[in-house]
C-alpha cells in the first residue's frame, strides 16, 4: 500500500456526503431531492475509494 493512502480521503468524503444526504432527506422538507443526490454522489465516491484501495492492495502484494 502507498504511504499516502488517497483512498481514505475518498471513503471519508463518501461517508460524510452520505450522512449529509440522509440528514437532508429525512429532516428538511425543502431539500429532499438534494439529500437523494448527496447519497448518490457519496455512493459514487465510496465506489471510487474502494476501487483505489483494491488497486493499492494488489500493488502491495506484487
Amino acid at each position: 500500500m502507498t504511504s499516502n493512502a488517497n483512498y481514505r480521503r475518498y471513503i471519508l468524503l463518501a461517508i460524510t456526503l452520505i450522512a449529509l444526504g440522509v440528514t437532508f432527506s429525512n429532516t428538511m422538507e425543502n431539500v429532499k431531492t438534494l439529500g437523494t443526490v448527496l447519497i448518490a454522489v457519496g455512493g459514487l465516491f465510496f465506489i471510487i475509494g474502494m476501487n483505489q484501495k483494491r488497486k493499492d492492495v494488489e500493488d502491495f502484494k506484487k
